[in-house]
């Protein structure tokens, strides 16, 4: 996709670099993250924090991650990226369409998330909607476990 010349100059280099897929490095989802997760959320839910029982219950023996903790992982590459484009004020999370869990993550695995533009388009004078399609996979398989569109809100500098 080539960079729109109506663009303001830091959008056309983050178009540029949203337009290809991008590919996160592997984040190991241990038992601690879960448990964490789990104290940060309330979500205590046994599948989720109990070894013992999920040995006996569920299939493979093992507990899982929540699917808003893997949700959560599909914004870490991008605050960086993001905030880094000169001519860029600000990034906010503005909300997220489409979300599937599709897969369980079982604890100790190690997952990626795949990023991809879907549109960027003008909200305000200096406000523009980033729509990134997102997909966490599961490394061992390569299997999706969740999928996405996830919304930001990029601030110009006026």
């Amino acid at each position: 996709m080539s960079a729109d010349s109506n663009l303001p100059p830091a959008l056309q280099g983050l178009q540029q670099w949203a337009a290809s897929e991008r590919v996160s490095g592997v984040t190991h989802v241990d038992q601690a993250r879960i448990d964490a997760f789990a104290d940060a959320t309330g979500d205590h839910n046994w599948i989720h924090v109990d070894s013992g029982r999920a040995q006996t219950q569920l299939p493979g023996g093992q507990t899982i991650a929540h699917g808003f903790l893997l949700l959560s992982l599909t914004v870490q590459d991008d605050v960086a990226a993001l905030t880094g484009f000169p001519g860029i004020a600000h990034v906010l999370n503005y909300g997220l369409n489409k979300i599937r869990f599709l897969a369980p993550v079982p604890s100790g695995s190690g997952v990626r998330v795949r990023s991809q533009l879907v549109s960027l388009e003008a909200r305000q004078p200096g406000q523009w909607l980033l729509t990134q399609r997102k997909a966490v996979e599961r490394v061992v398989d390569g299997e999706l476990a969740l999928v996405a569109e996830q919304l930001s809100l990029i601030v110009v500098v006026p």
